[in-house]
């Protein structure tokens, strides 16, 4: 049975009942039930929990409609706020046909056990995305972890090449290297809220707060509110302080600067605006207003550095020694979750202008690749951006990303067949892959 590339609107509500019966809303149900309190305990997880469990959020929602309307209201409302877990439905629901029934067995708890973990989810839909790639390009797939349980790669392309291709899916989070997660930040921030607030009561001014740990935030939720408290008898003092448990740096500014910033509509021109307000980059910070006018900015770092590439480095390795079998040419696949499709193809457009130095990525991939002592199989590295929903035309909607991949013509496994997958050898620098998600027709 073919993978499904597209869905049409009349059949959302059909899919979605299905979807629930295999599966069970009790698996997003209660997931949802459990971060809601989490979130009345710490209101600062909100918007992070909404992020990272946003599928789980959508379903729910397609099931409070199911409830009110007795289906979901097609035609009568807009549904385009739940389209990726539509999406997402489809995907399951094509895989599960294929398979028989005690690999669906298999497959449907991975699927329930994505919704406690995010990153679960994550791979799992990225898995999705490529195949819905190689199937739009009118290819045969299998999928060997989940129809049988057997080898540990995630996706055959079946007919590429003399033997088939290989690919190893590998979802790459904002957080990954982080010596300090955006979790870990806000239930800092959260437990600090009250000395800070006491600190800062009748503040006219911005106050810039700037915590730099040795390594990451201390486990102990007494060495914690310690550290809270060493934070607020800095801000007292009015001054910088060194301690061994942090150095806190403390400045003044302007708070007026902040008066025009649209916070419900914040890019990357206003984390730039606050890094140089803050001297401090592409670190956690938090902006607050207090009651006398005033604004506090905190950030808190580690003097340790961000590790993104050498975690990067242990996880393609291990896909391409330990889950890719070597016996067919492989392609390792990894998306940034932080990275939309214009950032990514800026990338490959910086690359590919003459006489520029070199991104990181690149630098990172030609090593990587470079180094065939134990992966001659790989042919190629792929870096995908998160897909964003697009409407080409007035009655279909896309999901698509972008792909920035690096072939390898010189492993033995290497086949021309294997050029051009993801249009890096035409337009691909000015334009992109093609759509990496599901089409939705509404009719």
């Amino acid at each position: 049975m073919p993978f499904r590339i597209s869905i049409h609107d009349y059949e959302i509500d059909q899919l979605f009942r299905r979807f629930r019966y295999l599966i069970g809303e009790s698996n997003w149900r209660q997931r949802i039930k459990k971060l809601e309190e989490e979130i009345r305990g710490n209101t600062f997880l909100r918007h992070h929990l909404l992020q990272e469990n946003n599928i789980a959020y959508q379903l729910n929602h397609c099931s409070n409609l199911e409830r009110q309307y007795g289906t979901l209201p097609v035609g009568r409302m807009d549904l385009s706020p739940v389209y990726p877990a539509l999406a997402f439905v489809s995907h399951c629901l094509s895989t599960l046909d294929r398979m028989d029934a005690e690999n669906q067995i298999r497959a449907i708890g991975r699927i329930q056990g994505a919704f406690r973990n995010p990153e679960d989810m994550r791979a799992l839909q990225l898995e999705f995305t490529a195949g819905l790639h190689f199937a739009k390009l009118g290819h045969r797939l299998a999928w060997p972890e989940l129809e049988t349980g057997g080898d540990t790669y995630d996706l055959l392309v079946e007919d590429i090449g003399p033997t088939g291709l290989e690919i190893e899916c590998k979802a790459v989070s904002e957080e990954k290297g982080r010596r300090i997660t955006t979790r870990h930040a806000l239930e800092f921030w959260n437990l600090m809220q009250r000395d800070l607030l006491a600190a800062t009561r009748g503040l006219h001014r911005g106050l810039s707060i700037v915590i730099t740990l040795p390594g990451k935030l201390p486990t102990n939720f007494a060495e914690r509110k310690e550290l809270a408290k060493l934070v607020a008898r800095a801000i007292l003092s009015g001054h910088s302080q060194i301690h061994d448990q942090a150095a806190i740096s403390i400045h003044d500014f302007d708070a007026q600067m902040l008066a025009d910033i649209d916070w419900n509509n914040a890019g990357p021109g206003t984390r730039e605006f606050i890094e140089s307000i803050t001297g401090a980059t592409n670190r956690q910070a938090m902006v607050t207003g207090v009651r006398g006018g005033g604004a506090v900015i905190c950030v808190i770092q580690s003097s340790q550095d961000d590790s993104l590439f050498d975690a990067i480095q242990k996880t393609a390795k291990r896909a391409a020694t330990r889950q890719l079998t070597g016996n067919r040419p492989g392609l390792i696949l990894l998306e940034f979750g932080g990275m939309s499709p214009e950032g990514m193809v800026s990338l490959a457009e910086h690359d590919n202008i003459p006489g520029n130095a070199p991104t990181g990525l690149r630098r990172w991939a030609s090593e990587f690749l470079t180094n065939c002592t134990d992966r001659d199989h790989i042919v190629g590295i792929g870096f995908l951006s998160r897909g964003t929903m697009r409407r080409p035309s007035s009655n279909v909607v896309t999901s698509s990303g972008s792909a920035y991949v690096f072939p390898r013509r010189d492993s033995s496994q290497w086949n021309e067949a294997f050029s051009g997958l993801f249009n890096q050898e035409s337009e691909f620098a000015k334009q992109g892959a093609d759509s990496l998600a599901l089409s939705l027709q509404e009719t």
